[in-house]
C-alpha cells in the first residue's frame, strides 16, 4: 500500500466546518489545499493550522471558474491529483423570490452549485486516470425542504443534489464515491453572514413582505443559538465519512437533519405542507388577511 498523503482540497475553508476540516486532515496523513476568497484568505494565512507544512492556503472565489481551472492544474502540477475534494463554499441569500434580482440569483447559482461543479468536472479527469478518488459535496438541509425567504438558497442545494446523484451513476465504475452531506441548524454566527437581495438592500423591498422578513430572521437565530451541533461536529462527520470504505450516497450532517428526512419520507406531502406552513412563526399574521385595512 502506498504512503503517499493523499490530497484534500477544501472550498471555503475561512472559517466555520471548511476551518474545521483543515484541523481535522492536518492531524492525518493528508496534504491539504484550502482555498478562502480573496478578501479572506490573508486572514487565514495567520492562523495557527495554516502554517502546517501539511496545509497549503489558496485564494479562491468559486465562482471565477478561471481561477478554479487554474488552481486545479497547479494543484496537479506541484502537488498531484486531488484525491478527495469536499466543496464546501457557500452563500446563503435570505429573500422572497420577488425581492430578488437576476444578479442576486445569479450569484446565488454560481457558488453553490455552478462553481461546485466546475471544480468536479476538472478533478474528474484525474480521478478517473487512477480509478479512485472522493468527492463531498456539502448540502443542506435546504437542499430536501425550502423555507420562506430562501427559495434561491434551497434552489441552488436542490441542484447540487441532482446533479450528485446523477455523479454518483456515471462515477461509480471507476470507483470514485460522491456524497452528500446535508447539515441542518448549527451553532455559530453564520446568520450573520446571509445574503439580502439588492431590493432588499437598497429598501425597495414591498412592506407586505416585512414580516416575512422580521419573523424568519428571528426564528432561525433563535435556534441557531439554541441547537448543540456545532461546526466542529458536522466537520468530524465529514471526516469520517472519508474514511469509509464505501461512503454512502446522503449522509445527515446532524441529527435535526434527520428528524426532517424521516418527516418528508413518513407524512403524505400534503399533510407535511400544512404542517411546515403552520408552524411557521407569526404567519397568521402575514399577507393581506391581516393588513390594516384602509378606507
Amino acid at each position: 500500500m502506498s504512503s503517499t498523503p493523499l490530497t484534500v482540497l477544501i472550498t471555503g475553508c475561512s472559517s466555520g466546518i471548511g476551518y474545521e476540516l483543515i484541523t481535522l486532515f492536518e492531524k492525518g496523513s493528508y496534504r491539504i489545499i484550502a482555498t478562502a476568497l480573496p478578501g479572506s484568505v490573508q486572514e487565514l494565512k495567520e492562523r495557527p493550522v495554516a502554517q502546517s507544512s501539511k496545509v497549503t492556503v489558496e485564494a479562491l472565489d468559486v465562482a471565477d471558474y478561471a481561477a478554479g481551472t487554474a488552481l486545479i492544474r497547479k494543484i496537479e502540477q506541484e502537488i498531484g491529483p486531488v484525491d478527495i475534494l469536499i466543496n464546501n463554499a457557500g452563500i446563503s441569500y435570505r429573500s422572497t423570490v420577488e425581492d430578488m434580482t437576476v444578479e442576486d440569483e445569479q450569484r446565488q447559482i454560481q457558488v453553490n452549485y455552478l462553481g461546485a461543479m466546475h471544480l468536479i468536472r476538472e478533478c474528474l479527469p484525474s480521478m478517473r486516470l487512477k480509478r479512485s478518488g472522493r468527492i463531498i459535496n456539502i448540502s443542506s438541509v435546504g437542499g430536501m425542504m425550502a423555507m420562506p425567504t430562501m427559495a434561491s438558497y434551497s434552489a441552488s442545494k436542490f441542484a447540487l443534489e441532482g446533479a450528485s446523484e446523477s455523479l454518483w451513476y456515471e462515477l461509480k465504475p471507476w470507483g470514485i464515491h460522491v456524497t452528500l452531506v446535508r447539515p441542518g441548524f448549527i451553532n455559530s454566527l453564520a446568520f450573520t453572514k446571509v445574503l439580502y437581495s439588492r431590493r432588499k438592500a437598497e429598501g425597495k423591498s414591498s412592506e407586505e413582505y416585512a414580516l416575512h422578513y422580521e419573523n424568519m430572521k428571528s426564528f432561525v437565530e433563535k435556534i441557531m443559538k439554541r441547537t448543540p451541533c456545532t461546526s466542529a461536529d458536522v466537520a468530524r462527520r465529514i471526516f469520517k465519512l472519508c474514511q469509509r470504505k464505501h461512503p454512502p450516497l446522503r449522509a445527515a450532517g446532524t441529527p435535526d437533519a434527520t428528524i426532517f428526512y424521516c418527516l418528508r419520507r413518513i407524512l403524505p406531502r400534503f399533510i407535511y405542507h400544512k404542517l411546515l406552513f403552520s408552524t411557521l412563526p407569526g404567519v397568521k399574521h402575514w399577507g393581506p388577511a391581516n393588513s390594516e385595512k384602509k378606507p
